[in-house]
């Protein structure tokens, strides 16, 4: 190869070298800002609770919190579990006696300490809302706040309804695009939300259909009567948290049989006030005992007939634990005419409250 063409080439190789140096550098796609997304924990007023979490999984971005709100008049949590699994509910009361029980504070309150800063996640510990309320059944505390420093998919629960309850949370890294907007997450919840809500309203109309309720026979020409204390829907997120139906009429010596799978409770209190569920202890250097009126969660059966003037209850019904107060089932035989007034004291703020009206 003469000089000449070796020249050429060289001044080639630098020519190209020289245009790959000049391309323009492309710049780094900017990190999306940290945002706060919201959720609903629950749905439903009055009688109503749909125990969901809407929408049930939902994608954020590392940095980002996430925010549940209450959406129901019945409480919820939001509770991402260690391998300890679900904390029991209710438990008995340090050094006291066998009726002493209280709702369990690991359930009840926030993991994150009395104004203090929002709590960060990433896979490992305990992490709880509390109780989120709107105040009808336990004090206001209507959100709680959590940020992810993690990618990975991490589930969650509320510990109130750890059956039926979950939720999702899909971390991807900071620097993921065309995640979903605060707006489709607002559109998801409520795609989920609107039917189970219809479905609700469908199973509360039968609490007013008396001709709904069950009987059979009962000794000497009696009646034994069935009265759901509460009902699931075909989903078993919903719930109707009433008296299937709410009034009914008997005649003198029949008997009506309650029965419960959740939570539930039967009190008759003839001329004062029902019963509250909770009855705060105040302690020194901590947050109060939350007591379970023993009048509440057990049964009192003071009589084998009611004749309105004295105070019955069957106890706490279908609670999720070896030792249930009140098993599944309340019966009561009515020996009196007139129109007897008794609630659920658990839900009681709710409307799940009935009569039962006795012919001779």
């Amino acid at each position: 190869m003469n000089r000449i063409a070796l020249s050429c080439r060289l001044s080639l190789v630098a020519g190209m070298l020289l245009m790959v140096g000049c391309q323009p550098v492309q710049p780094e796609a900017p990190v999306p800002a940290p945002q706060e997304i919201v959720v609903s924990a629950g749905a439903g007023q009055d009688v109503i609770a749909i125990n969901a979490f809407f929408p049930e999984k939902v994608h954020i971005r590392v940095g980002d919190t996430l925010t549940w709100k209450i959406g129901s008049d019945e409480p919820h949590t939001a509770t991402f579990l260690t391998e300890e699994g679900v904390p029991p509910d209710p438990v008995p009361i340090p050094g006291g006696g066998p009726t002493d029980i209280m709702l369990n504070p690991v359930g009840f309150f926030s993991s994150r300490a009395p104004d203090g800063p929002v709590e960060s996640y990433d896979g490992t510990g305990y992490r709880n809302s509390g109780f989120l309320s709107v105040g009808k059944v336990t004090p206001p505390n209507e959100s709680y706040s959590l940020t992810f420093d993690k990618p990975g998919t991490y589930q969650y629960i509320c510990v109130i309804h750890p059956g039926t309850m979950h939720g999702e949370v899909i971390v991807e890294a900071a620097t993921a695009t065309d995640l979903p907007t605060q707006e489709d997450i607002d559109a998801q919840a409520e795609a989920e939300r609107a039917p189970l809500l219809e479905m609700a309203e469908t199973l509360r109309t039968q609490t007013t259909n008396a001709d709904l309720v069950r009987s059979d026979p009962g000794p000497n020409g009696s009646t034994n009567w069935y009265v759901p204390a509460g009902v699931t829907g075909p989903d078993p997120r919903v719930e109707v948290y009433d008296f299937f139906p709410k009034d009914i009429s008997i005649k003198k010596g029949d008997t009506v049989i309650w029965t419960s799978t959740f939570f539930h409770q039967v009190a008759f209190f003839p001329g004062q006030p029902a019963p509250e569920f909770v009855v705060p202890q105040e302690q020194a250097g901590g947050p109060p005992l939350l007591v379970v009126n023993p009048m509440v969660a057990f049964p009192t059966k003071p009589a084998g007939e009611y004749d309105g003037t004295q105070s019955f209850s069957s106890g706490l019904m279908g609670l999720p634990i070896a030792d249930n107060p009140g098993g599944t089932t309340f019966a009561l035989t009515f020996s009196e005419p007139g129109t007897h007034e008794y609630v659920c004291a658990v839900h009681r703020a709710l409307g799940m409250k009935g009569t039962i009206t006795v012919t001779e």
